[in-house]
């Protein structure tokens, strides 16, 4: 096989607790273990057929899934050029994965290009940070993906709505700081909250991330999973990380 073109500013990564790789920004972009926890977060079903991953970046989110569930037609939505070249790009790397695609697209154009109810799972990683909350990195690419300049939180959970049909899932991570904010955007656009996990960042500190599962007009009680801890006190990862890595991510069957 042609080794794939690496460009200066890119590196070729083996992803953890998986068998292949992708391209990666080395410019602060890169997948980070918040996306490897999101994806291992998502429980499938026998009715889900159609996903899309709302902003997609290099696809590592919807690659990930597609890793754990091969008949699920994946979709991801990316506006920022470069990285829906990158992840078409990969796309090309990973021929294996048969079903997965992206498309350029602002996630607020959605309700006018996209049919309503014709997905059964949406998932995001949406930028952490608020406009004015915090100093924008140099990097447009990355000041783009960490901070809400093309789209707020409320418009990720409001696009994932209207894509989702009746019972579809919504699974998303966002800093604890923004957790009753998304909540109440969640509630005002039809979704129970179904399950709810915690991330700490190191032992015996607060939770930094919480990852949701909401269901399109769930009215049941959530579900508090046991928090996942990232690092150890010596700054090693967690038993629980480490067995992620070696054993990979869970398989859907």
């Amino acid at each position: 096989m042609t080794a794939p073109f690496i460009d200066v500013d890119e590196r070729l990564d083996t992803i953890p607790g998986t068998d292949f790789s992708l391209i990666q920004k080395i410019d602060g972009t890169a997948f980070s273990i918040d996306t490897l926890l999101l994806a291992n977060f998502v429980q499938f079903t026998p009715e889900m057929l159609n996903a899309a991953d709302l902003g997609s970046g290099s696809g590592i989110l919807a690659f990930l899934l597609k890793y754990r569930n091969t008949v699920l037609q994946i979709t991801g939505f990316e506006l920022q050029k470069e990285f829906y070249d990158l992840s078409n790009r990969n796309l090309e790397l990973n021929k294996q994965f048969d079903g997965l695609f992206f498309e350029s697209m602002d996630i607020r154009d959605i309700p006018a290009r996209i049919l309503p109810e014709s997905f059964d799972l949406v998932v995001s990683n949406p930028p952490y940070f608020q406009l004015g909350n915090g100093r924008l990195p140099a990097n447009p690419a990355r000041a783009q993906a960490r901070h809400e300049l093309n789209g707020t939180v409320l418009n990720f959970v409001e696009a994932a709505s209207y894509m989702l049909s009746y019972g579809g899932r919504f699974c998303v991570i966002i800093p604890t700081s923004r957790y009753d904010e998304i909540c109440s955007y969640m509630s005002a656009c039809r979704f129970g909250i179904k399950r709810k996990e915690f991330i700490i960042p190191k032992e015996g500190e607060e939770p930094h991330l919480v990852m949701l599962e909401g269901e399109k007009f769930f009215g049941g009680e959530c579900e508090e999973m046991k928090p996942i801890t990232i690092h150890k006190k010596d700054n090693s990862f967690s038993d629980e990380l480490q067995i992620l890595f070696s054993a990979g991510l869970k398989k859907y069957s």
